[in-house]
């Protein structure tokens, strides 16, 4: 697609431990007995996903205390979306890069991800609720790549898009010739991410949206603008005309066919939500205080849009 992919490695791969585990899951004829014993060969994905699932994300009554137990619970498709965030931490590990918000890059994505799945249930029309986790963990993935690969182009992309207020996705595309978008697509083409995700993020600048994925993508549209806002402690939009306001700035945001209520309660749980999962997932480290990002930061100083 362009010289930015011609690199070496420049696209990383899935781990062999989630591939395997992955195809083991959609092999219906597999117990939950030998997907955790799978599962279990990676001790630290196992932590990974029993403290994502024993979280108050998933706000279970009694504690999960296996994999097996995770998959008779929650069921298979649950544990493939919990599996691929629980992984996608330790693919990016050597993509921290200096000059690049990595923390608060995973706070708006984990905030996108959670608005996301929220929304989709209380969504009568949306069936799998848990893809929209993924999908809004994913979406702006592409900026991990331009920020490995150039770390000068990212630094000028974020110096236009914040002294003009120019769209990010024309910056790219001039200075670099592909967009953060286009760069996603095609990582996650590589990792065999089902389609309805890879849409998500594809559309997820665009404002109108059509087609057989038109809810899906407008959700994670939505709830990409929606964790750009300051939420800050005690301030959940519990007033729906200031968050009737809010949207307002938001085109097209009734075209989820969710409500200004259900989407007051997808950003409440976001803003309670977001750090216990970002532990959970190993993207902060729970002892380390000065670590965590600012919750009340506006997400326009990460240069991200």
């Amino acid at each position: 697609m362009n010289s930015l992919f011609k690199q070496a490695d420049i696209l990383p791969s899935l781990p062999e431990v989630y591939m395997r585990v992955n195809s083991l899951i959609e092999n219906e004829r597999v117990t939950a007995s030998e997907i955790g014993g799978a599962v279990q060969t990676d001790p630290a994905l196992t932590a990974r996903i029993l403290k994502l699932v024993n979280s108050a994300y998933y706000g279970l009554r009694n504690p999960v205390t296996s994999i097996p137990h995770v998959v008779s619970l929650l069921g298979r498709e649950q544990l493939q979306q919990v599996l691929l965030g629980s992984v996608l931490v330790g693919v990016c590990k050597d993509y921290d890069v200096e000059g690049f918000p990595m923390k608060e890059f995973w706070q708006h994505s984990i905030k996108t991800a959670i608005i996301a799945r929220h929304l989709a249930m209380q969504n009568a029309q949306v069936i799998d609720h848990e893809v929209f986790f993924t999908a809004g963990l994913l979406h702006d993935i592409g900026w991990l790549v331009i920020a490995k690969v150039n770390p000068d182009a990212y630094a000028h992309i974020s110096e236009l898009v914040r002294e003009e207020g120019v769209e990010t996705t024309e910056v790219e595309t001039e200075i670099l010739g592909v967009t953060h978008v286009e760069i996603g697509i095609e990582l996650l083409e590589k990792w065999g991410i089902p389609g309805m995700v890879t849409q998500c993020v594809k559309k997820h600048h665009e404002i109108d949206h059509i087609g057989p994925f038109a809810i899906e993508t407008s959700i994670i549209y939505l709830a990409n603008q929606l964790s750009r806002l300051v939420l800050e402690e005690g301030e959940d939009f519990e007033e729906i005309a200031d968050l009737l306001d809010i949207l307002d700035t938001i085109p097209n945001w009734d075209k989820s066919k969710c409500t200004s209520e259900q989407i007051s309660i997808a950003c409440k749980l976001a803003n309670e939500q977001w750090l216990e999962v970002m532990v959970s997932l190993g993207m902060l480290e729970s002892d380390k205080k000065d670590s965590q990002p600012d919750p009340s930061k506006k997400y326009t100083e990460l240069d991200i849009r």
